[in-house]
């Protein structure tokens, strides 16, 4: 039995219209209905999820420090002890309240435009992935000194996703050379912060998770294609996804392989 959210669903009125051509095919199309499918629940819960845990620790400091202990990718125990975790973990931590509120308003911003084209497991796919490649680089690159923690690049995943989408899926929508750019100059800024001298920041951190969402969107990113109503040809109504997950499988066995051996490499050669 279909949910209302189905029935109203493009995907699910295949007997009322037609894919007709991909997006370039059709003329003078700006803004059709895109394949929303939910509400960002995810987003809202991977915010919570990272709000709460800051809050935990910050109105218990013992319980902060012990999260940090325990939780923070430390170069030293990740090497010498074989703490891997610590990268999963890490992730989920922050330093500070601006450090947090900062990564969940972007996540907030970027999540709730991501989330809904992609669909929840896509998003939640490249957000740990990338957050992931991220705490990897950081370690291959970072050397053994210091700790790192914070969702950013998990984050810096996610804007990089919704990049790519926007370039893959550019005559869907309106003014993409200008969203682009507002995008490059946002990261471009974190980033030079970044590299200012005495900067806390965790740029590898940041560029790796921009890496792997960029390159993971660029396989399992939503392709959009127009349906169009069989009675009027030229205006087409909705858009559909020609790159279902089930399809770049593969494709995510390869990547989980990659970063399983970059982990691996990081690892041996810091011990060396």
């Amino acid at each position: 039995m279909q949910s209302r959210d189905e029935q109203d669903h493009p995907l699910y009125q295949k007997d009322k219209t037609r894919i007709v051509a991909p997006a370039k095919a059709v003329q003078g199309v700006k803004r059709p209905r895109l394949p929303l499918r939910r509400q960002a629940l995810l987003t809202y819960a991977l915010m919570a999820v990272n709000g709460l845990i800051y809050l935990a620790g910050f109105l218990a400091p013992e319980l902060e420090w012990e999260l940090f202990l325990r939780g923070a990718s430390i170069p030293q125990l990740v090497v010498v002890e074989g703490e891997v975790y610590r990268l999963f973990t890490a992730m989920f931590l922050h330093g500070s309240l601006g450090h947090v509120f900062f990564n969940v308003y972007a996540l907030y911003i970027v999540g709730r435009a991501v989330e809904p084209v992609f669909g929840r497991l896509r998003f939640l796919l490249i957000y740990l992935l990338g957050g992931l490649t991220g705490s990897a680089l950081s370690l291959a690159l970072g050397g053994l000194t210091g700790a790192s923690v914070g969702a950013s690049g998990a984050v810096f995943a996610i804007f990089a996703a919704h990049a790519v989408h926007l370039y893959q899926n550019r005559r869907l929508y309106a003014n993409v050379r200008g969203q682009l750019r507002h995008m490059a100059f946002l990261i471009g800024i974190n980033l030079l912060i970044g590299f200012l001298p005495g900067s806390r920041i965790d740029n590898w951190g940041h560029i790796g998770g921009m890496l792997g969402g960029a390159l993971l969107a660029w396989r399992i990113g939503p392709r959009l294609a127009l349906l169009a109503d069989p009675n009027r040809r030229e205006r087409p109504i909705a858009a559909v996804d020609r790159n279902p997950l089930r399809l770049r499988l593969p494709d995510l066995v390869i990547y989980i392989g990659a970063l399983v051996g970059l982990v691996f490499l990081a690892v041996n050669l810091l011990a060396a």
